[in-house]
């Protein structure tokens, strides 16, 4: 088998180019071009406060980082963009991750933690001018609850249709989370003892939620047909988990619908489970929400540190076996290297993917992300103990991701056979529903394979499924610490707004959560043509998203500029970006314009106007930015 078609000899030498990445050129950006200084004291120390300020253990730091920076995005984007083929997906990983995701996230830290911890659009103001700050701010509000919103809509759409299984794991770590909050902060534990609890738990409550699934949906089914089909059928066509039949609304809406031809009445059955299963997605996100609210309210040090931390245990541990699956199985590639052909009768009604700019907004977080950039300035630079800690936390975590998403594309186009993949993939539409399932079943196929040896070939499947459940918590227990996460740094910018409105009242870290969380609700909750927003909503995520990245890096840059430092290290991929950004965003453009001319749906037309806003005021700032540039205008010497 050659290196070629090999995804463990392509995922090892992945590996390699990452670790001399992090320790050659983000070695030379931590000490030759930023200079961090133990010497200086940090926000968290000079600013403690107990909830956002806060000194924290490097380990604890890294794992509360990465699991907010990560989420669905280095997973949900990559099994999509493998639509492109996986040579440019893994390439726009690695090059993307490394030169241009990697120096984003550590500047923008460097920059919040010498002016106090705050917020990458709140400095702007000390950086730039005012109307630049009021711009970015404007844009962060509207991308935050644009991505939040996002991650929102494809949480509920796990645990309806992917994984009930997820429900009862993903909320213990909650409490379990909280508890090792006050053990270590309170009761003074020391971390190893507390982390092998911690752990611990959150593996006893993974197995307990495969055993105990949460079925929302059927909850809301009204027909009593349908209730005793689901109850009495042993159709295979309705899995069973442990006894309770039909776990999956996506399955029980399959097997309706397949049967309409020979079963008339069958129309009606599953026109009700349709009916269910979207209540049981609009329930699950206003489920989300509430708690989203309640993590922005709530000390860091309570719940995002802990839960993150925690959870950050639960990604090593699928990356290994991942990793395992790869070494014992070594699969062959039967994804092709450029570009999938669609089916033969897709070829028609499906839309086009678009050109290759979309797969750079595709792959968002595990290339580039301006998201990062609220992470680093929003809460981690209050928390960073030594100014050293910034190079394994700032570049280190987003080189850990681009590896996550090295391991997703491969095993997307790898841990599926030929016949599974082009189920998949053979059509557009619909792929960001089908993406995330792809990577399920295919990671599941992956981890299993070490293990099917130790088991009797009747228990394969049940072995598999166990898999297929382990990796879909993983999955959602890290889309949970990007939503919280998002939503404390909706209130920052709710907050820092206030006071560029002069409106106090804003700032009350109550009534600021509740404005997020009204954002967030309000894209989660948006419909084009009676449904979910889904694909589209993810791709104008992902534009708007690296949108802000552009800003990220131009800020920084003017910064280090006046600072008298080198910046063409930021430059060139800043221009990089932002030319295939606004090329990408014009086309989403022309598309949204096309749905609201052809149906006049609200849904199109917000989108419309909320990507031209976003291009426009990302102009202007680019403008303003560009004018104090070449005024070098000078600041203070931090």
């Amino acid at each position: 088998m050659s290196l070629l078609t090999n995804a463990l000899g392509i995922t090892l030498l992945c590996m390699g180019i990452l670790y001399l990445g992090y320790k050659v050129y983000g070695g030379f950006l931590a000490k030759r071009v930023l200079g961090f200084d133990d010497a200086k004291e940090t926000p968290a120390h000079r600013l403690r406060d107990g909830i956002d300020f806060v000194p924290t253990h490097p380990a604890i730091l890294f794992g509360h980082h990465f699991a907010s920076i990560a989420g669905l995005g280095p997973i949900a984007g990559p099994a999509i963009a493998v639509y492109w083929g996986w040579v440019p997906a893994l390439l726009w990983v690695m090059v993307g991750c490394i030169l241009i995701g990697g120096v984003h996230d550590l500047v923008t830290l460097f920059a919040s933690l010498r002016h106090d911890g705050r917020t990458i659009g709140d400095l702007t103001y000390d950086i730039i001018n005012g109307r630049a700050r009021a711009l970015f701010l404007i844009v962060i509000f509207f991308l935050l609850a644009l991505a939040m919103g996002t991650f929102a809509l494809l949480m509920s759409q796990l645990f309806t249709d992917l994984s009930p299984q997820a429900v009862v794991p993903t909320f213990a770590l909650i409490a379990i989370a909280m508890i090792f909050g006050v053990c270590v902060y309170r009761f003074g534990w020391r971390l190893g003892p507390a982390t092998l609890v911690g752990v611990g738990l959150m593996f006893i409550a993974t197995f307990l939620g495969l055993e105990v699934p949460v079925p929302l949906y059927k909850a809301f089914v009204a027909s009593s047909q349908v209730k005793q089909v689901i109850a009495t059928t042993d159709d295979p066509d309705l899995p069973q988990v442990h006894g309770i039949r039909a776990t999956r609304a996506d399955k029980t809406l399959q097997y309706f619908e397949s049967r309409v031809a020979e079963r008339p009445e069958y129309e009606a059955l599953a026109a009700d489970v349709r009916k269910a299963r979207q209540h049981a997605l609009d329930s699950w996100t206003y489920i989300l929400l509430i708690y989203a609210f309640l993590a922005s309210i709530l000390p860091v040090w309570l719940l995002l540190q802990p839960r993150d931390y925690i959870n950050s245990y639960q990604l090593y541990f699928g990356l290994a076996v991942l990793l395992l699956g790869l070494l014992v199985w070594r699969p062959e590639i039967v994804g092709p290297a450029f570009g999938v052909e669609r089916s033969a009768d897709a070829a028609v009604s499906d839309p086009a993917p678009g050109p290759l700019p979309f797969l750079f907004i595709t792959i968002a977080c595990g290339a580039v992300s301006g998201f990062h950039n609220l992470v680093s300035s929003g809460t981690t630079a209050r928390q960073i103990r030594r100014e050293t800690d910034s190079h394994v936390i700032g570049y280190g975590a987003m080189l850990t991701e681009g590896l996550l998403a090295v391991m997703v594309i491969m095993v997307c186009v790898a841990g599926l056979s030929s016949e599974e993949f082009h189920h998949q993939y053979g059509t557009w539409r619909g792929l960001d529903g089908r993406a995330l399932g792809s990577f399920l079943t295919a990671a599941s196929h992956v981890i299993a394979k070490p293990f099917l040896v130790f088991f009797s070939e009747s228990r394969h499947a049940a072995v598999e499924a166990f898999s297929y459940n382990f990796i879909a918590v993983v999955v959602v227990s890290f889309a949970m610490t990007t939503l919280d996460t998002g939503t404390r740094l909706l209130r920052f910018n709710v907050e820092a707004i206030s006071k560029l409105v002069r409106v106090p009242a804003l700032g009350n870290r109550y009534l600021s959560s509740f404005i997020a969380v009204l954002a967030i609700g309000y894209f989660a909750l948006m419909k084009i043509g009676g449904k979910p927003a889904g694909l589209t909503l993810w791709q104008l995520f992902g534009t708007s998203n690296q949108l802000l990245a552009v800003l990220g890096l131009l800020v920084a840059a003017v910064y280090l500029h006046q600072l008298r430092r080198p910046i063409v290290w930021l430059v060139v991929p800043m221009i990089f970006m932002l030319i295939t950004v606004i090329w990408a965003m014009l086309l989403k453009l022309g598309e949204f314009y096309s749905g609201w001319q052809a149906s006049r749906d609200a849904g199109n037309a917000s989108l419309m106007a909320l990507g031209a806003a976003l291009v426009l005021l990302a102009g202007w700032m680019v403008v303003e930015a560009t004018l104090v540039f070449f005024r070098g205008r000078k600041t203070e010497q931090h």
